[in-house]
């Protein structure tokens, strides 16, 4: 079986990207595999019927799309054009499409001014993939709920995102302390991935204010332009005890777990461009659970599904910073708490191993393709 995997390519600021990374890796001893690339933050209306016209030239049984709205031109502007091309070829062809659907936008998450013009406008696009795709795929249940509240679709798969569980060559927690310039008796409190509003990066300079006598390290650099004066301006800001690193290469990125003491996920609902953006899944909480460390995440609806679930991440309300300092207190002080966290991470890992969700999307694609 051939299948084809349209994304952006694993570069700093795409997720996406390095989640069909890892996809591709697990799935390429278990079907023929071809690449198309989108290019990241692209303008251009040509590039993506360009890329449109190479995902169906490979001849695949199955094209596979990671979707975010945010990947196809600004404000999603050429989704129509991307879609409505690779459909029209598909048929032609006789392939399947398949659409990983990463984030997922609703009328009720626009916010002003003109909410219901814009609202209306991401119904559309949501309707675009509904009728452009033979299976649509989500992350996580909310996220599936979340579209067929706008979309009502019969068929929609939720595959989890997947855990890749050997993680690169990090070094030993020393090491990777003392990398970051942390000594062997310093409490590091690390908030690894992107800096932003959504990800809570402030509020880890508000938990360094009331913690002064641990660390804390922001292990990531902006994910767009746009908000390199945001972190700019946690730079001019941040406490004594707060680092903030920029972007990282992989090997270094694995080493901010390796340092960390306690991991502190405090993602939040904010409104940037007019859209309320929410927590669907998260890949570090996911590299979290592969190094097998005790992680503190916000409580939200994402974040409590999988702690009820799975007894890990333990939660905290990340808009009270006086409790919020408190729960970070507490589980750096009480190791048989952290060691508990630690311990489920495996059963995590057993259920959301990349290898295992790969298979999962062998089944489908066989399914879809009639095969």
């Amino acid at each position: 079986m051939k299948i084809t995997l349209v994304s952006t390519p694993p570069d700093v600021t795409s997720g996406t990207g390095k989640y069909a990374d890892q996809l591709a890796d697990a799935l390429d001893t278990s079907v023929e595999l071809e690449r198309v690339y989108l290019r990241t933050d692209s303008a251009d209306p040509i590039h993506f019927v360009r890329r449109a016209i190479a995902a169906s030239a490979t001849g695949a049984d199955v094209i596979h799309v990671q979707f975010d709205y945010v990947l196809f031109g600004p404000r999603g502007l050429y989704t129509p054009l991307f879609f409505g091309a690779i459909r029209a070829l598909a048929n032609r062809d006789g392939s399947s499409i398949v659409v990983t659907v990463h984030e997922v936008l609703t009328p009720d998450l626009v916010a002003p001014p003109a909410a219901r013009a814009k609202g209306a406008y991401v119904s559309a696009l949501n309707r675009i993939l509904d009728r452009c795709s033979d299976r649509l795929v989500f992350l996580s249940e909310q996220a599936r709920d979340r579209f067929s509240d706008d979309v009502r679709r019969p068929t929609a798969t939720v595959l989890p995102h997947g855990v890749t569980r050997d993680v690169p060559v990090s070094p030993d927690p020393a090491a990777a302390r003392a990398e970051f310039g942390y000594g062997p008796d310093d409490v590091v409190v690390v908030e690894p991935g992107y800096v932003s509003p959504r990800k809570g990066s402030e509020t880890m300079l508000a938990l360094a204010e009331h913690c002064p006598d641990f660390e804390f390290l922001l292990a990531g650099g902006p994910p767009r332009e746009r908000h390199d004066q945001f972190v700019e301006s946690l730079r001019a800001r941040a406490p004594a005890n707060v680092t903030i690193t920029g972007h990282l290469s992989d090997e270094r990125f694995h080493a901010a777990f390796a340092a960390a003491d306690l991991v502190v996920l405090p993602y939040h609902e904010t409104t940037q461009t007019g859209i309320v953006n929410t927590v669907n899944q998260s890949g570090v909480f996911n590299w979290a659970m592969a190094h097998r460390k005790p992680v503190l995440a916000s409580d939200c609806d994402r974040f409590r599904a999988v702690a009820d679930r799975w007894g890990t991440p333990a939660l905290f309300d990340a808009t009270d910073v006086d409790a919020a300092a408190a729960r970070v207190r507490e589980l750096v002080a009480d190791e048989d708490r952290r060691a508990d966290l630690r311990d489920a991470c495996g059963a995590y890992l057993d259920a959301n191993d990349m290898a295992t969700v790969a298979e999962r999307h062998v089944a489908l694609y066989r399914e879809v393709a009639g095969a």
